[in-house]
């Protein structure tokens, strides 16, 4: 997998997000996120505990079909934190968007799996002819260890994310250890976490888990 290379002879589009968070409630699941939807049209929406305790967050994105992958960078930038790489399946039926975890040591290392995270869906990955949409929770993505130093986003009120996104679909698309290429876009905003807290949120993945506690993955 290629999260990144540094001008290996690809085009890459850096897209600085202007646009301004804003909560978003969920009609369908009844969750409530803090939601950006960048210059490309791609929406990130991440929901967290009141607590600051445990390491566990709602992650939604949603993505236009033109795009056959979109990684989410929860540190802001593409190495020593954790990544949040999803993209369509392909399939008709059943699992049709997956997430994959990673985090990557180097600007040309190829992203290794990163077995803290582990990745819940929530409501059924979903996909049409316009979109893909995946929604999960993930435990272990807000708070890490890497070379950098410590961190903890759930202390914070506002944290610096980051994205990338291809065109090219994975090798292997109903696999979420595929491998990918390059990116051709990525962009990187300040994020209100104030709003992304929930008093709810407890009661939100555990309907999640009672639904879907046999497709918890990681890699």
């Amino acid at each position: 997998m290629r999260f990144s290379e540094i001008l290996t002879g690809a085009a890459l589009v850096v897209l600085a997000s202007s646009q301004t968070p804003t909560p978003y409630y969920d009609s369908t699941s009844g969750i409530s996120y803090s939601s950006v939807t960048q210059a490309n049209g791609v929406t990130f929406r991440v929901a967290l505990p009141v607590a600051v305790t445990p390491a566990d967050a709602i992650l939604q994105v949603i993505a236009p079909v033109k795009y056959g992958w979109c990684g989410f960078a929860w540190g802001g930038h593409m190495i020593n934190n954790p990544l949040s790489v999803s993209w369509p399946t392909g399939a008709t039926t059943g699992q049709k968007s997956i997430v994959s975890s990673r985090m990557a040591l180097g600007y040309t290392a190829v992203p290794s799996p990163y077995p803290n995270a582990t990745y819940t869906p929530i409501k059924g990955p979903a996909a049409n002819s316009t979109h893909w949409t995946l929604t999960t929770r993930c435990q272990g993505c807000t708070i890490w260890s890497s070379s950098d130093g410590d961190f903890n986003i759930q202390n914070e009120t506002e944290a610096v994310f980051a994205y990338a996104c291809s065109s090219t679909p994975p090798v292997t698309p109903s696999s979420n250890t595929s491998d990918i290429q390059v990116h051709e876009e990525f962009g990187i905003w300040g994020h209100d976490l104030s709003a992304a807290k929930n008093a709810s949120f407890s009661s939100w993945v555990k309907a999640a888990g009672n639904a879907s506690v046999a497709s918890r993955f990681w890699a």
